[in-house]
């Protein structure tokens, strides 16, 4: 065996950029391996390069592995725990990569398997999304090359390589402003640098509508769905983004994360950094950082909750499902958007679970790291996927 070739694919294993068949190599070569010194030297150095690619409390790990290596109603030998003794904590995030194999990093017939599993199986989602013009031209973000896409009056509008839309004022800031809309599908997401430097980052399923540029005393934006804000600063004219119900918020510069999707029975304003304040109709709340916002669509009450888990709200602008304090049905509603599927429940299921885990890996591989905690039981059919005990 190359152990060079063994590096080079745990490098792109671990960095998220190995195509599908190099995965495959990746998990036969390991279960060819006749020692673990080579993979755990591998896992060593990762761990110290990035100690956040996955966490699990200390229960849960122990769980895991302990389900992942009892033995297992097959003819395939499944591998020997790797001898982590005291040290196996340093090395379980980054063991958790093997994991993310389903398994098949500790059988023979892994190839056989992930055959199967791709045959029932959900990519991740990505950028995608949908950029409306004022003129009501529509431009498919995923499909259009990179660079310049077409220039409004004085503003020029560019995509860029890494999934961002960035708006860029050529001149004078005084031109005339015309709306524009972009909107991510199920299974996509996108990032935005409007004309004033504010980013945005959409999540799955939402909308937002916003100006070429701000003119006037106000910056304006309409959102349906979740977004991510880092406002630039500017004391003269505040930063609102209005919703359903008659609801906005006002900041002048700060960072906040804001769920308000139309099928949901609450917007929940999250607040990191800065401060603002929540509106519908004659109700006014001020929110710090640290602080969440509930407003209940229904009778619009504004419930202020303190020391909120702003790590759990934005997992998803950086690239991970949190399920550190929510429920097995606040997950699956993640799941339903990134991955563009329909959930069902068989049984009533309690599952009490505590993970960050990456959202590019495919549904098939979520679903089965979930299971490994003997919780809780998925199955995937077409774009249905049922929850059971």
């Amino acid at each position: 065996m190359s152990y060079s070739r063994l590096d080079y694919l745990f490098g792109k294993y671990f960095d998220k950029t190995a195509t599908p068949e190099e995965r495959a190599e990746f998990m036969r070569l390991v279960a060819e391996l006749k020692s673990d010194e080579p993979l755990v030297k591998l896992m060593e150095t990762s761990y110290q390069t990035d100690q956040s690619i996955l966490e699990f409390t200390p229960e849960i790990k122990e769980k895991i592995l302990n389900n992942v290596y009892q033995p297992a109603d097959t003819e395939v030998p499944v591998r020997k725990l790797w001898k982590f003794s005291s040290n196996w904590t340093k090395y379980a995030a980054v063991l958790m990569l093997g994991i993310l194999g389903l398994g098949f990093f500790f059988y023979k017939k892994e190839q056989h398997n992930l055959l199967a599993l791709q045959t029932q199986d959900i990519a991740p989602g990505g950028n995608r999304a949908i950029l409306t013009l004022s003129n009501g031209q529509k431009i498919d973000l995923d499909t259009t090359a990179n660079g310049v896409l077409v220039e409004q009056g004085n503003i020029s509008i560019s995509k860029t390589s890494d999934g961002q839309l960035v708006y860029h004022v050529m001149g004078e800031e005084n031109g005339p402003a015309t709306i524009n809309t972009i909107e991510t599908p199920n299974g996509g997401q996108f990032q935005i640098y409007l004309s004033d430097g504010t980013k945005v980052w959409l999540n799955a399923g939402t909308q937002i509508k916003f100006p070429t540029q701000f003119v006037g005393k106000e910056r304006n934006v309409e959102l349906t769905g979740e977004a991510y804000f880092e406002v630039a600063k500017n004391a003269k004219k505040p930063f609102k983004v209005k919703m359903s119900n008659q609801t906005e918020v006002v900041v002048l510069g700060t960072h906040f994360n804001i769920s308000a999707y139309q099928e949901e029975t609450e917007i929940n304003t999250t607040l990191l950094e800065g401060a603002v304040v929540l509106k519908v109709e004659d109700k006014i709340a001020k929110i710090l950082p640290g602080q969440q916002a509930i407003l209940n669509k229904a009778d619009k009450n504004i419930n202020l909750v303190n020391e909120v888990n702003v790590n759990q709200v934005i997992a998803w602008k950086n690239g991970f499902f949190s399920t550190e304090g929510i429920s097995l049905p606040e997950l699956m509603k993640q799941v339903e958007k990134w991955y563009n599927v329909r959930v069902v429940y068989k049984d009533n299921v309690q599952a009490d679970f505590t993970a960050r885990l990456p959202r590019n890996i495919s549904l098939a591989e979520l679903i089965s790291l979930l299971e490994l905690t003997k919780q809780v039981h998925f199955k995937l059919d077409y774009k249905t996927l049922t929850v059971m005990k």
